[in-house]
């Protein structure tokens, strides 16, 4: 070849436009991904190492101990109830094929919600790429890794890690079916949908929501009437078989053709009675707060009020209207519980009814390391779902379900980890819109960046309102007390009580029983009643205080006084087995006719429970929590 040959082709290549590569984040996002999967493992099996240094570890807590014992009967074929299901049942079933598989070891779900943490930070992954590509999905996915309440619910054995990840699933599914995907998004959503509503009973509201959802938006994409009405038939057909089993459950062993729980009317008097002046979850005086009796109490309460046994499905129907009286008759208060119940619901105070992140690490320091938390990615998140509502279906979509779940909390419970799921969407959009905020600063559009920052300034100072009970720490104070105390560690655990008594809140009553108790073991009689006399007539231990000063006055010989004391603690919570066994045994000795007549109730408030005594022999104890 010739000088000028070469020549004219080397000019030539010169003139062809040069290949683009792929940005780095592109080029290697599955590495990437991979790398962060590892990084979510890792942490969160460091953090159950850590943890496994504490008394928390091999303690259950008060739903780890309610979904523990109904998988070990499910396990072993012993779980024969014939009522409708009270608490979720998912959870418990995939407990039991753990525990048949293996061993009945609380140990192994610590493991799984490990693993289900995992794949949830993957699934968030997905989200964000939908979104905005994989640079969003990887950011999404890094803060999923690092956000601490997913990791602290990755290592505990409760069912928010599996509610997290359906939750996800179905935004997942969801940004498919309502875009070009077949048939199959669609069935999956309905699926994960019905999954989901046997782990989080208040997801019932979606079921519908979802289905205009996908509906409009077949048709926005100019599908037919016929393929509209496929899409509403594969998404009926995947709901219904998530929840035929459980349905069909329902109907043979309490013939009620039963989607959800048995309690949601319970739980919507616990989260609304205009009695509980705090936003939060707080008991009642007429049931106990354990959660094996608190639903049959609440049933055997209702049947006092109208003069007849119900069933739990018809005592949840009666507190259901009981809320709705009060707030007919109360409108305005029940107004302010909603305001502030919705403020709490975006509030950076993490309040929890189990474990509380800044508590717990003052044992596991885990969870002192500057990881993501909900006041940072909240304000974000929200911003830039708010600025894409207008003109991205996929925002308003997801914003719709989103605010729809969020309303559900305010309705029931604004705990924190009930609103661990909404994190599934805020976090890719808090990854979706710190990016364009970087990238929007980079294209000098100050203004653009102003309004969105003024956005998230505002939302950040919302969320940082000063609430009611947001700085009430009793409840872990007496938790760590309870399991110190179980532990045989007696005295490290009453400074524990002493400091929830001292702080005065609603909680301080169980510590102020916990303390009277260990006062009168001791013979500080006088001691003991000063801590009984600081919990109020109104308060949920009420019951408790009247049935230990029965107990004491009992023992010093006071049988009448011993009498008196124990029938006002029937007067507030009619539903004590124990408290009633207790009268019996003292007219048996001195009134047996009166014995006679308390035998007849104990035998009626009894049959309320799963499990009926065949004689007068000691009751199950009611178990208090907190």
């Amino acid at each position: 070849m010739s000088r000028k040959e070469r020549s004219g082709k080397l000019k030539a290549a010169m003139q062809e436009p040069a290949v683009k590569r792929e940005p780095f984040v592109e080029r290697y996002a599955q590495p990437l991904l991979g790398l962060i999967l590892l990084l979510a493992l890792g942490l969160r099996v460091a953090a159950l190492m850590d943890l496994s240094r504490t008394v928390y570890v091999d303690f259950m807590l008060w739903d780890e101990m309610v979904y523990h014992e109904l998988a070990v009967r499910i396990a072993d074929g012993t779980y024969a109830d014939q009522v409708v299901y009270e608490f979720a049942p998912l959870f418990a079933y995939l407990m039991a094929g753990i525990y048949r598989l293996l061993s009945p070891d609380i140990f192994y779900i610590r493991l799984l919600n490990i693993l289900i943490g995992v794949l949830t930070c993957w699934v968030i992954y997905g989200i964000g790429v939908r979104l905005g590509g994989r640079k969003i999905g990887l950011l999404a996915c890094l803060v999923a890794a690092l956000y601490k309440p997913f990791i602290l619910y990755s290592i505990v054995p409760l069912k928010e890690a599996p509610v997290a990840l359906l939750f996800a699933l179905t935004a997942f599914m969801l940004l498919d079916a309502i875009g070009k995907r077949g048939l199959i998004s669609t069935g999956l959503l309905g699926s994960m949908m019905g999954l989901l509503l046997n782990v989080r009973p208040n997801a019932v509201i979606l079921i519908p929501l979802l289905v205009l959802l996908i509906v409009w938006n077949r048709y926005q994409n100019g599908d037919g009437l016929r393929a509209v009405a496929a899409h509403f038939g594969i998404y009926s057909l995947g709901l219904w078989i998530a929840v035929a089993p459980f349905v069909i459950r329902n109907y043979i062993v309490a013939g009620e053709f039963a989607v959800t729980t048995s309690q949601a009317g319970f739980n919507l008097y616990l989260g609304n009675n205009l009695g509980n002046h705090d936003p939060y979850y707080r008991p009642v005086p007429f049931a106990s707060s354990s959660p094996f009796e608190q639903g049959i109490q609440f049933t055997i309460e209702a049947s006092r009020r109208t003069g007849g046994a119900l069933s739990s499905t018809e005592a949840s129907e009666y507190w259901t209207k009981e809320i709705f009286r009060q707030a007919i008759a109360e409108p305005w208060a029940f107004a302010g519980k909603a305001v502030q119940k919705s403020l709490v619901l975006v509030s950076h105070f993490e309040a929890c009814d189990h474990y509380d992140i800044g508590f717990i690490s003052d044992f596991a320091k885990f969870f002192r390391l500057p990881f993501f938390n909900f006041w940072f990615v909240f304000p974000l998140g929200m911003a830039a779902l708010a600025f894409r509502l207008f003109h991205d279906r996929k925002a308003r979509a997801l914003g719709l379900i989103l605010a729809i779940y969020a309303a559900t909390l305010v309705i029931f419970f604004t705990n924190a980890r009930y609103r661990l799921p909404m994190l599934a969407i805020l976090i890719p959009y808090a990854a979706l819109g710190g990016i364009e905020l970087v990238e929007t600063l980079r294209r000098c559009e100050f203004r653009r960046a102003g309004i969105f920052a003024a956005a998230v300034l505002a939302l950040a100072v919302i969320e940082f309102l000063p609430m009611q009970a947001t700085d009430d720490q009793t409840a872990y104070f007496n938790t760590h007390a309870i399991i110190l105390h179980s532990r045989g560690f007696e005295n490290e655990a009453i400074p524990y009580w002493r400091q929830s008594s001292e702080m005065n809140r609603p909680f301080s009553a169980f510590a102020n029983i916990s303390l009277a108790q260990k006062c009168f073991q001791r013979g500080l009689i006088q001691a003991g009643n000063g801590y009984l006399d600081l919990i109020p007539e109104s308060s949920f231990a009420a019951a408790s205080k009247y049935e230990l000063k029965g107990d004491i006055l009992l023992r010093q010989q006071k049988v009448g006084e011993a009498i008196q004391a124990y029938e006002q603690s029937l007067a507030i919570n009619s539903g004590q087995r124990r408290v009633l066994f207790k009268l019996i045994q003292i007219h048996q000795k001195t009134n047996p006719q009166k014995a006679d007549a308390l035998e007849a109730q104990l035998k009626y408030i009894s049959a309320f429970y799963p499990a009926m005594p065949k004689t007068i022999a000691s009751p199950p104890p009611d178990r208090k929590v907190h």
